[in-house]
């Protein structure tokens, strides 16, 4: 081929734009907006074919790099190509995409305050679950190392660390020796820590000090904790240790009377010292063989005792929850008392009464309630069934959620059907007493359901009044279930169902009894008719006969604790335990008698296999539980209900002589017989229980 050949010029750019199109004419009306050519077939070839050329004339290289055509790269050769004025060039977006690296601690900065709050909360609750082995005194010292470790955690861990302050057990003896504090070291640390920073002050919402120590007056020990709650102007709950009220001045309910933000109230009622003079010469004359079960009525209090009781609520106005128990001889007087005081509280939701006398609480006073979302009643003598079905209309108890009855020794069956119908918005009842209601004279049921409730899904329902039969007030309650009277119901705890007419009505469960249940002695305990009692003594001192309410069990770590006398009168309970053996002991029979038989049979009709197959005891379309495990809080022993004993007793925190394994901080070393001593110091602390809440 020619060097002419090389050399002739290519095709311009007008020739590629004018070059008619083979394409039809319907076509090219879709593409009329589209180059037909690529942007790379645009260029000039002048300076492509001078290279071309420059090469087949076998120049010497050099001359070809310092030829013009060579001096130009491909880009600017591009950027040189003209283009259509309609059409822009974009660059292409990259393949990969490259992101900025972060800078150390950019992220962590970036997460708002709320998130880093619940992470931290999921750590409280790691600590203080139920069957942890780890404590409070734990979970603070986490806490405290988290709100050193960065600067924005800092505020989140303070809320975390002061919004629920919990001091559970006995003061470090070490401490005490360094500080130079005989009791309440924990305390007066944080009362300065406290008055030294108002901005940590205001965080403080619930409070738990530790139980009064042994050898400590009650008067000096409630005084330290009365200076810490007038350093939280926002306290909303004192948790423990609960103190009796005898009707004098204390600074420890003068201090909670001035917290406005109070939401949550206890009130364990002591007998005054004119009332206890009154009961003490009067009590032994009006006893006698013919009425044994005979109580005398409290004295009535002073007009400026029950005035200054009536005070103490005055400031009270976010107040929600509200309880009273009133030990023997104490009482509330005059019986316009109680309505006043609540009259005073408008936020009050949930309301609690144990054991107050006919003279502070009747009838009269159940129809003056406010409208509540929990109620309890408890041991009133005062009130009667014909009070509860007054009660049970009126159209501001519509708001109940939550009821307990609680030996009120209901007798009439019609009463407990009230207030089943006519509580519109009940979530949970709870009947508890030794004696069942019945029908009035001459009147039949006919058509079941009998009792009904379309709204009640936890039923609790003890009435122990036959040890090897049901009741008339169970058989009715039994059938009103099976006819479709409680459509919401999924959970039904009995203790008290010999027959077991309640379990057949339930969903079928594999197994009912627990682990414990068989060996920890609490069968023999399950047969006696009243509350086992517990009273922790130390060893080395001997139980000596002493006045109610001066004696307190003591803990060997020097702590003092309320014992069970001082707190409720006994009363007939059904055991859990052994509830629990017996509806296992039914169920273990009903695997016996199978519900289905298989027969394998060949072509010829012979039987060559029978089999008898799922036993149980329950309807398998039931979507009710049946539940014989105790409330969150309580014991077997009260037949699974939180009472007033659980409420004062010490949560956990008494260790009892070594019945209880207390924590030291251990759980957090190295695993293994050797530790390493400064680890042991790091992480080691004073023994102390696993102190849990308990709620009404």
């Amino acid at each position: 081929m020619s060097r002419s050949a090389y050399d002739a010029p290519g095709p311009t750019n007008a020739q590629y734009v004018q070059r008619p199109s083979k394409m039809p004419p319907k076509m090219m009306a879709n593409y009329a907006q589209i180059d037909h050519q690529p942007a790379i077939y645009q260029r000039r070839h002048s300076n492509a074919s001078s290279v071309t050329s420059s090469v087949g004339s076998k120049d010497t290289f050099d001359a070809i790099l310092g030829s013009p055509a060579s001096s130009s790269t491909s880009f600017e050769s591009w950027h040189s190509a003209p283009r259509m004025p309609e059409h822009g060039w974009h660059r292409p977006a990259p393949i990969k995409q490259y992101r900025r690296r972060r800078e150390e601690g950019e992220l962590f900065a970036a997460l708002p305050e709320e998130v880093l709050s619940l992470i931290l909360q999921k750590l409280r609750e790691s600590h203080l679950k139920p069957g942890s082995t780890s404590c409070a005194t734990c979970m603070m010292r986490d806490l405290c190392a988290v709100a050193v470790c960065a600067k924005k955690l800092l505020k989140v861990a303070r809320v975390a660390l002061y919004e629920d302050i919990q001091l559970i057990g006995a003061d470090s003896q070490t401490q005490k020796k360094r500080l130079k504090i005989p009791h309440g070291s924990r305390l007066v640390l944080l009362r300065r820590t406290l008055r030294a920073n108002p901005s940590i002050a205001v965080l403080v919402r619930s409070l738990k000090a530790p139980a009064v120590p042994q050898g400590v007056q009650a008067e000096s020990y409630q005084n330290l904790i009365a200076s810490v709650i007038m350093a939280c102007p926002n306290l909303e709950r004192l948790v423990g240790p609960h103190e009796n009220y005898d009707f004098t001045f204390s600074r420890l309910w003068h201090a909670l009377s001035t917290r406005e933000q109070l939401r949550d109230i206890h009130w364990t009622l002591e007998a005054s010292k004119t009332q206890r003079k009154r009961r003490m010469s009067n009590a032994a004359p009006m006893l006698s063989a013919k009425n044994p079960k005979y109580q005398e009525a409290p004295g009535d209090l002073q007009p400026d005792q029950s005035e200054g009781f009536r005070e103490l609520h005055m400031n009270w106005m976010n107040l929600t929850t509200l309880s009273i128990h009133c030990l023997p001889g104490a009482t509330l007087t005059p019986l316009s008392l109680l309505p006043d005081i609540l009259a005073d509280i408008p936020s009050l939701r949930h309301l609690h009464l144990s054991h107050l006398p006919f003279t502070a609480f009747n009838d009269a006073n159940l129809l003056s309630l406010p409208a509540l979302h929990t109620l309890t009643l408890s041991n009133l003598s005062g009130v009667s069934s014909m009070g509860l079905s007054s009660f049970a209309r009126r159209p501001s108890s519509r708001s109940i959620r939550k009821l307990t009855l609680h030996h009120l020794d209901i007798d009439s069956l019609p009463t407990v059907a009230q207030i089943l119908s006519n509580l519109s918005s009940l979530q949970t009842f709870a009947l508890v007493q030794a004696h069942t209601p019945i029908l009035p004279e001459g009147e039949m049921i006919w058509l079941f359901p009998y009792l009904a409730s379309a709204t009640v899904g936890k039923l609790h329902w003890d009435i122990p009044s036959f040890a090897s039969m049901a009741n008339i007030g169970d058989s009715i309650l039994a059938k009103s279930i099976a006819a479709h009277g409680f459509p919401a119901l999924r959970t039904l705890r009995t203790p008290a169902d010999p027959e077991g007419i309640f379990q057949a009505l339930c969903k079928p469960a594999e197994k009912i009894e627990v682990a414990s249940d068989r060996y920890r002695g609490l069968i023999a305990k399950a047969g006696s008719a009243s509350r086992p009692r517990s009273r922790p003594a130390t060893p080395n001192s001997p139980r000596t006969p002493r006045t109610p309410g001066s004696e307190s069990s003591r803990s060997p770590f020097g702590l003092n604790f309320p014992t069970d006398e001082e707190l409720f009168r006994s009363k007939v309970s059904s055991n859990l335990a052994q509830s629990r053996l017996e509806a296992q002991h039914r169920l273990e029979t009903a695997h016996n008698e199978p519900r289905f038989t298989f027969t394998l049979v060949d072509e010829q009709g012979r039987v060559l296999e029978t089999k008898k197959i799922a036993g149980y005891i329950g309807e398998t379309t039931s979507p009710i539980h049946y539940c014989l495990t105790p409330d969150a809080g309580a014991v077997d022993e009260n037949g699974g209900l939180v009472d007033i004993s659980d409420l004062l007793g010490d949560g956990g925190e008494n260790l009892k002589d070594g019945n209880r394994e207390g924590c030291t901080g251990r759980w957090n070393t190295y695993s293994g017989a050797v530790t390493d001593k400064k680890d042991r110091e790091r992480w080691w602390h004073t023994e102390r229980g696993r102190w849990r809440a308990v709620e009404l």
